[in-house]
């Protein structure tokens, strides 16, 4: 045993006191810079602490979202003079510490864009603060597919699919091979469907700077409808041919995750549990939900991750296409072309839907407006106005195809020059040669002309 002194046993009552009293100091001063914090944040009026939404989807889609979260409730004046620069239609909702900024239109490609608050306001106390959140919307963009000649051709340049940013003019190859029937273009990378020289298909994933992978068919036969989702993380596409359990499919709608591909593809079961036969499919914008339509003529709305039974939408005419900007779809109902609104479930009547009218095809750019076309000229068409020509082909060449951008603001105009040939491919042979004039709907400026078929904003 270690033995002390007499002087430091009468010490330490003095040292433990001394401790005692600057514990007690820190206390009170803790707290006291607790209080001033306190003070201070209610006086210096509300702060953002986070965003949540992604403005990007906005160049396409209307109705997109954007949540602004404070640190204290806020006051309801505080959606007051709000503004977005450059200017952007919007609607403002404050409820607790939160404001809901809700873009009812789409915004312009390849911008800086900022949004100001010029008072957010405390519903405590009534201190304000200013607040600001910026964002850069992505390029317009269209994806082709450029073939290298004839299906039966030995050697010879491959079939590319290029990515044109029309707001840079830059071009990026995305996948190459020697035979592309199709493909599809999910802004992340593309799936595309390869044929050998007997026309059997497989299918790849592809993307910029990644390595090409393969993607599981259901077996032997043919593939169709190829259609891709970032939303849903999903590809799918209509097979009819023989499946690896000696199963015989008629358009069977299946889907693969482009994540996964040892996952194998799944096929898709119908309200009665049966493999989907498929006339027409889509995927929901901004969702991972898909619309199919069966031979019978009844629309099934489906969960592409499989976390949902499929709902029976009924039989309300011929799908034709989802509707720009929105996650409405385009059907042939009982008096012409309609739009019916999967938020609610209504059917109404495209106004001003030029029925009956002699023209090549037609695609709607909302419940009130469209483009049509024949072999000379596109025409823009909206119920208040009188039809307005926003492209004529010029001499020696015919108009293919018309196909609009997701947001409909701008077109791709598919253009065929006299004496073309076709390239013979035993499934989706195209007019060798073609190109596309992307247009603004709005005014008919011609933006830009892209080398390929099959743009991505026709799927």
């Amino acid at each position: 045993m270690i033995r002390t002194s007499p002087e430091a046993d009468a010490a330490r009552p003095r040292s433990s006191r001394r401790w005692a009293v600057a514990g007690i100091a820190v206390v009170v001063c803790l707290a006291a810079v607790s209080t001033t914090l306190a003070a201070a944040a209610l006086e210096r009026g509300p702060r953002i602490r986070g965003v949540d939404g992604d403005p990007s989807l906005a160049v396409q889609q209307a109705g997109v979202t954007l949540v602004f979260r404070a640190d204290q409730p806020l006051d309801p004046r505080s959606g007051e003079g709000v503004r977005i620069e450059p200017a952007a239609p919007f609607e403002v909702e404050v409820t607790g510490s939160t404001m809901r900024l809700r873009f009812t239109g789409t915004v312009d490609h390849a911008r800086d864009y900022q949004v100001s608050i010029p008072a957010l306001r405390g519903r405590a106390t009534g201190a304000t603060a200013e607040a600001a959140f910026d964002f850069v919307t992505p390029p317009l963009s269209v994806t082709t597919l450029e073939r290298g000649g004839s299906f039966d051709r030995t050697g010879g340049p491959d079939d590319r699919i290029v990515r044109h940013d029309l707001s840079s003019g830059s071009d990026e190859v995305l996948f190459s091979a020697p035979r592309i029937q199709e493909y599809a273009d999910d802004g992340a990378g593309v799936v595309a469907a390869v044929l050998d020289e007997d026309g059997r298909a497989t299918l790849t994933r592809a993307g910029q700077g990644v390595d090409p992978v393969s993607l599981p068919l259901p077996g032997d036969g043919t593939v169709g409808l190829l259609r891709a989702s970032a939303d849903a993380g999903r590809a799918g596409f209509v097979f009819t041919g023989t499946g690896a359990d000696a199963q015989p499919y008629t358009s069977a709608l299946f889907l693969v995750d482009p994540a996964d591909p040892d996952a194998g593809a799944r096929v898709v079961l119908d309200i009665d549990g049966l493999p989907l036969q498929a006339d027409a499919w889509f995927f929901v914008p901004g969702s991972s939900y898909l619309v199919a339509q069966a031979p019978t003529g009844s629309l099934i709305l489906l969960d592409a991750t499989g976390s949902a039974p499929p709902r029976l939408l009924g039989e309300v005419g011929a799908l034709r296409a989802v509707l720009p900007a929105s996650t409405s779809l385009v059907v042939d109902g009982d008096t012409g072309p309609a739009v019916l609104d999967l938020t609610n479930g209504t059917l109404s009547d495209i106004v001003g839907a030029a029925v009956g009218e002699v023209s090549t095809g037609t695609v709607f750019l909302s419940d009130s407006s469209s483009v049509q076309w024949t072999a000379d000229e596109v025409v823009r068409r909206t119920a208040s106005e009188p039809p307005a020509e926003v492209f004529e082909a010029g001499a020696g060449s015919r108009i293919e195809e018309v196909c609009v951008s997701p947001s409909g603001r701008f077109a791709a105009v598919g253009m065929v020059r006299t004496g073309d040939e076709i390239d013979d491919y035993p499934t989706r042979a195209e007019w060798r040669g073609r190109t596309s004039t992307v247009i603004d709907v709005s005014s008919g400026a011609a933006l830009a002309e892209v080398p390929g078929t099959r743009p991505d904003w026709c799927a």
